[in-house]
């Protein structure tokens, strides 16, 4: 349940992994949309102290809600929540190093790359790809799907905290509830 959720997190919203090991349940929120819809975000302290929002489309909130059950939790944060992104096995309220969050991440790449080469020689360039595999190549994985998937260019940069997409983008601003229906209509885990 914590690899899953670890990767939902760095997938689903593109986190770096310093991000998942500073930031707690607590900076998830709803809000209503422009119809009156119940939208879920996840409010972080990113890369150079900056705050930005993540929309959680409903495919990862329930990943939330999965993972909070596994450890006896409410099925949703409340304000305030000071319990990690990502807790211990333990289920401890202590938040993981970055060095813990990397060794899951790396262990479930190596198990992967470990199950393909059982598929013959013929898999060896995705086993070493896989080997070579981190949580920023999630992160830049995300990102390339997202834009693969003609995700506006502008929610992209905005979801994974990037300052410009070339100079003139910071006269870009995207509204918060189209980036949110674009992210949970062409973001998928698909687990």
């Amino acid at each position: 349940a914590r690899a899953r959720w670890t990767f939902s997190l760095l997938y689903g919203c593109g986190l770096r992994i310093s991000e998942i090991a500073s930031n707690t349940m607590g900076g998830f929120f709803c809000r209503k949309d422009a119809q009156y819809e119940d939208r879920w975000w996840l409010e972080i302290v990113g890369k150079g102290d900056k705050v930005r929002i993540i929309p959680i489309t409903n495919e990862l909130l329930a990943e939330l809600i999965r993972y909070r059950r596994e450890y006896g939790l409410a099925p949703l944060p409340v304000p305030g929540d000071t319990t990690p992104l990502v807790l211990t096995i333990a289920g401890k309220p202590k938040p993981l190093t970055r060095s813990a969050l990397h060794g899951i991440i790396k262990r479930v790449f190596q198990a992967t790359a470990e199950t393909t080469a059982l598929r013959g020689e013929d898999m060896a360039h995705q086993v070493e790809r896989l080997r070579r595999a981190s949580a920023h190549w999630l992160r830049h994985t995300a990102g390339s799907r997202m834009a693969d998937a003609q995700m506006d260019l502008r929610h992209v940069r905005d979801n994974l905290g990037h300052e410009s997409l070339t100079t003139t983008s910071v006269y870009l601003h995207s509204s918060d509830d189209a980036r949110h229906r674009e992210t949970e209509e062409k973001h998928r885990l698909d687990w």
